[in-house]
């Protein structure tokens, strides 16, 4: 299947990433895209001090991406980001409004991950139904996908639910906006094999999902290599296909709220 998401590690240009993000895409993207300007201007006066060798820029991206207060105006970006990091790759580097967002969010993950060594189990909970006839396959979720260390946040949902065996997954609790739900962020590029379905048990379907161990970056420092920032200033729009993939993605994830 061809993915259209946003996948990127920056594995080999992350120096030059944040130099770009910190001098131009962050200024840039807050002038431009109002719920981005309004969760980041709220996320800087709230986010938690960081440590853990992370800078402010990062804790503030973990405290407004967590942060899904749905009344007006809101506060919430969560479901804009992740729709248009699932089906962004055509955009990347050009029309995609969240370059910086994107960013800071793998980079925070990366950077606890130094840390956070070991791999670990997480839950996801959700309201939409999947295809059972999935074992063994091979999939990433393609966007950032929120779960929890805690099995029991009904709230999320009780048709489909995921057991999820993370290793590239990074604990965000003290950064969160919501820190009760301790949550472990998981990045869409973060291969895993669907090792169990089991129904009626703590939620009507269980998927078991264990990690590879394996990254699958399609679209890595795509936009660094290609002067994306020369691009947007021009407004110069180039369409860019990710390559063929046999990894299924599980794109329809987000079309619901599952987590914020």
């Amino acid at each position: 299947m061809e993915p259209n998401s946003i996948d990127d590690k920056y594995d080999g240009c992350r120096d030059e990433a944040f130099k770009r993000v910190d001098g131009y895409y962050l200024p840039h993207e807050k002038n431009t895209t109002t719920n981005f300007r309004r969760a980041w201007d709220i996320a800087e006066k709230h986010a938690s001090i960081p440590k853990d060798g992370l800078q402010k820029v990062h804790s503030v991206s973990m405290y407004s991406y967590t942060n899904n207060k749905p009344q007006p105006p809101s506060e919430s970006i969560y479901l804009d980001f992740n729709e248009a990091v699932r089906q962004g790759s055509y955009g990347y580097g050009t029309s995609f409004q969240y370059h910086s967002l994107h960013f800071y969010l793998t980079d925070a993950m990366q950077i606890l991950k130094q840390s956070q060594t070991t791999c670990r189990t997480t839950y996801r909970r959700t309201n939409v139904y999947f295809d059972r006839n999935v074992l063994n396959k091979e999939i990433r979720f393609g966007f950032f996908a929120s779960s929890s260390l805690n099995k029991s946040l009904h709230m999320f949902g009780n048709t489909s639910c995921f057991e999820i065996n993370t290793c590239f997954g990074a604990n965000l609790t003290y950064y969160s906006a919501y820190i009760n739900e301790s949550e472990v962020l998981i990045p869409s590029y973060e291969v895993f094999r669907i090792t169990a379905v089991q129904t009626n048990t703590w939620c009507d379907v269980v998927y078991t999902l264990n990690s590879t161990g394996i990254s699958k970056s399609n679209m890595n420092c795509r936009w660094v290599y290609n002067g994306a920032e020369s691009n947007l200033r021009s407004s110069f729009y180039t369409f860019i296909r990710a390559s063929d993939t046999d990894y299924i993605m599980l794109f329809t994830m987000l079309i619901i709220i599952v987590f914020h």
